[in-house]
């Protein structure tokens, strides 16, 4: 096992290095001008052709093996619990390419195996960009009415006990598919229990989205990236391919057991399907994957545990604790025959006895034999979700009966909002409301358990059944009043206007060179981010929306304005789905100039996962669409990208030839920013070709330009490509003194990838210039 451990971490370093190398180059398509800046580093080509050739060759080589078939697990270990639940420890073991990657002392790796490229050469790459934070403290704590579970959490904890050998999976899941029968908290009991054991070193938690009313669940991908950054893999190093990030995923496991002296428990939360799953088996090392899904996922391979509804003695007692917990004094904490009644008519559901424990609080003259015989009403339950038995609608509708006009007004409303979550600012703007009187209505809906407030961020959710019941509402607002569906649109209206007009002051904030004015509405760039941040999974879908229910101007503009930010922070999958829409978009209302530009900005996406033919053709179409409408500024912009398309894939004449039309379209418009750009691609693709003198030019120029306009980010690109042509021309001492300034004006910038990579060319350089 120790060798395939260390064929990770070989592999992982390779690809660190080639990621931090990729991202020199440049950015996305930019108004400002960092689009033109280029997306692939010198500091590669400079330091020779067979680590780029060999890592590529090896990825090619796993992804025609794994393509053959999901990986297999023989003697996997998976657990599924359903039923009324179900929840899932897994171990499982991946296969790897038939490539060795051997590590040694002071950082060197080798790598042999069978390649698609010949290898040309050799190097020695060292990167330091420093760790990603993790988040590996365990799940929420309890609730304080969590009862009843003793029996089912025993063999839940009898599956993630390490010490138990080979054995199978849980999946927690629902009655029959329903929700909010307490998988999460199960899960999140199992979790305390186990730690407190000592079984596991940390926890790695991850929400799947299985079941959210609007809005795409987790794609595989996009799971396995995240768990990859809670387990502290920076963005940088997450590669573009599930089979890659599977495979680092399992290597980060062991890592961090080694680190902690322990196994990692991973809990995946509220699983829609086994596709979402089987990437997260972690494989050999005691590690257990413990799932929660209103599906009994039977294909997973795994026992099953339903989780059932509560006993009615236990039902009681969460009822008891919830009002207890919130008035020791509360004399209904003794109705016992009121609690019974009350207990039954929720079946057994922990959502229904906490909503309608809230309803009790909330009201102190409300007795619990009133409330029970209200819930009695058959003819207003939730027939969506009806077991046959028993439904939520009933608990549901009565939460909703006690609303106020304007906070029922605004609980339809927030179900318009098509990510999983929404802040405050936001949910004012879609109800037309001051943010402050928004506020007071959000903490109302709150109290009554039908929204919850994330306490780090302040940001407002709904649980998947609630959400539920709010789209019926709006659906039933749409079948009685003819007006409803134009009140709803100028709603969403009203919502996509906030995002865009957010969306495009951080824009301006992340292209801003020094001097610019920027929007007041953030405080600076770091602030502009940290938006950007938490609302992406929100932008996403709403991009997705706009494009579904017409409105055109939201589904072009958005993955526009996104395009910067989601190259900088690496969501190329994103920014993928969204340059497609945009472009599909665009072209469809006629809008070339917008679809040229969304062309233009999916060339580069697809050049960051290496699917360069189809970037070629991106960039391609996005120079003939911006001649076609007469924009030289941005036919420009896409001759530089196409160039950067063709020398990836060593087409190094056209690559030239494309960005010298760069640069002389660039110098006939006058922008004298997006030519540095040019002169600086121009030197990386003359450096291919041997032609030292002329890309020395090419970056001095590069270099000269940049300092004229003031964009100190771009003059350290050009002096760290610089001393990668002096180094390839043999004057050691001038290269040492060009990368000396790289150093500075990243560190300056606050670049520290780019700042470690030529730290890493300067301490090369050095050593040489020593000998």
């Amino acid at each position: 096992m120790a060798r395939w451990v260390w064929v990770g971490v070989a592999v992982l370093a390779v690809v660190g290095v080639i990621a931090a190398g990729l991202w020199v180059g440049g950015g996305p398509t930019s108004r400002q001008g960092w689009e033109a800046a280029g997306w692939v580093a010198g500091i590669v080509a400079a330091l020779g052709l067979v680590v780029p050739c060999v890592v590529w060759a090896v990825r090619s080589h796993r992804t025609g093996t794994e393509a053959a078939g999901e990986p297999a697990s023989p003697g996997a270990m998976a657990n599924t619990a359903s039923g009324t639940v179900g929840g899932s420890v897994v171990q499982g073991r991946d296969f790897t390419a038939p490539v060795t990657v051997t590590s040694h002392p002071g950082d060197q790796v080798t790598i042999s195996g069978e390649f698609q490229a010949p290898v040309v050469g050799k190097q020695e790459i060292h990167h330091d960009h420093g760790a990603a934070p993790r988040a590996l403290a365990g799940l929420p704590v309890l609730p304080a009415g969590f009862a009843g579970r003793e029996e089912v959490l025993g063999r839940l904890l009898a599956v993630l006990d390490p010490s138990a050998g080979v054995g199978v999976g849980v999946v927690v899941s629902a009655v029959a598919g329903m929700g909010g029968v307490g998988k999460s908290t199960l899960a999140a009991a199992a979790d305390h229990q186990a730690r407190a054991r000592g079984w596991f070193s940390a926890t790695v938690p991850v929400d799947l989205r299985g079941h959210s009313a609007e809005g795409a669940p987790m794609g595989a991908g996009e799971a396995l990236e995240t768990v990859l950054r809670l387990l502290g893999v920076a963005a940088i190093h997450i590669p573009p391919t599930v089979e890659e990030r599977a495979a680092l995923y399992r290597s980060r496991l062991e890592e961090v057991a080694a680190e902690r002296g322990g196994p990692v428990l991973v809990v995946a939360d509220n699983a829609r399907d086994r596709a979402q799953v089987h990437w997260l088996l972690p494989g050999v090392g005691g590690h257990r994957l413990l799932v929660t899904s209103r599906y009994r996922l039977v294909t997973l391979g795994a026992a099953i545990i339903d989780l059932d509804v509560l006993a009615p003695e236990a039902a009681v007692e969460v009822l008891r604790v919830e009002l207890r917990t919130a008035n020791p004094a509360d004399g209904r904490a003794d109705d016992a025959d009121g609690l019974a009644r009350l207990a039954a008519a929720c079946g057994g559901l922990p959502l229904a006895l906490q909503i309608t424990a809230a309803l009790l609080v909330r009201s102190r003259s409300l007795r619990p034999g009133r409330l029970a015989e209200r819930l009695t009403d058959t003819a207003t339950r939730l027939t969506r979700l009806d077991d046959g038995e028993r439904t939520l609608r009933a608990t549901f509708d009565l939460s909703h009966q006690q609303l106020s006009p304007q906070q029922a007004r605004v609980f339809a409303l927030l179900a318009l909002n098509p990510g999983p979550d929404i802040s405050t600012p936001a949910a004012a703007a879609l109800a037309d409301l001051a943010e402050d009187d928004a506020a007071e209505v959000l903490l109302e809906l709150a109290d009554a358990h039908l929204l919850r407030e994330d306490p780090q961020s302040g940001r407002w959710s709904m649980h998947d059944l609630v959400a539920a019941y709010a789209h019926h509402h709006l659906h039933t607002q749409t079948e009685t009043d003819p007006a409803a569906a134009d009140y709803q649109d100028q709603a969403r209206t009203r919502l996509f206007a906030h995002y865009i007009a957010l969306a495009d002051a951080a824009d301006d904030h992340l292209r801003a060179l020094p001097g610019d004015e920027v929007p007041e509405v953030f405080a600076g760039r770091e602030e502009a981010l940290a938006w950007l941040d938490a609302e992406r999974p929100n932008l996403i879908a709403t991009t997705i929306t706009a494009q579904a229910t017409g409105h055109t101007t939201t589904a072009i503009r958005l993955p526009l304005l996104l395009a910067y930010y989601l190259d900088w922070r690496r969501y190329f999958d994103d920014q993928i789905t969204l340059s497609t829409i945009a472009r599909d978009t665009a072209h469809h209302t006629g809008d070339h100039h917008r679809e040229a530009r969304a062309w233009n900005n999916l060339g580069t996406a697809l050049r960051q996962v290496r699917r360069f033919d189809e970037a070629i053709h991106a960039h391609q179409q996005a120079r003939t669409l911006h001649q076609e409408v007469g924009d030289r500024h941005r036919e420009a912009t896409a001759w530089n990208n196409l160039g950067l398309a063709l020398r990836q894939v060593r087409r190094f004449d056209e690559a030239i030839h494309a960005c010298e039309q760069a640069r002389t379209l660039h110098q006939e418009v006058g922008d004298r920013h997006r030519e540095a750009t040019a002169w600086n691609n121009l030197g990386l693709a003359l450096r291919q070709v041997r032609r030292f003198d002329e890309a020395i030019h090419a970056h001095e120029h590069a270099r000269n330009l940049f300092r004229e306009v003031g964009d100190r980010h771009g003059e350290a690109m050009a002096w760290n490509n610089l001393g990668l042509a002096l180094q390839a021309s043999g004057q050691v001492r001038e290269a040492v003194a060009a990368a000396e300034h790289a150093v500075a004006l990243y560190t300056e910038t606050g670049d520290a990838h780019r700042s470690a990579d030529a730290q890493n060319l300067l301490d090369e350089l050095r050593r040489t210039n020593d000998t």
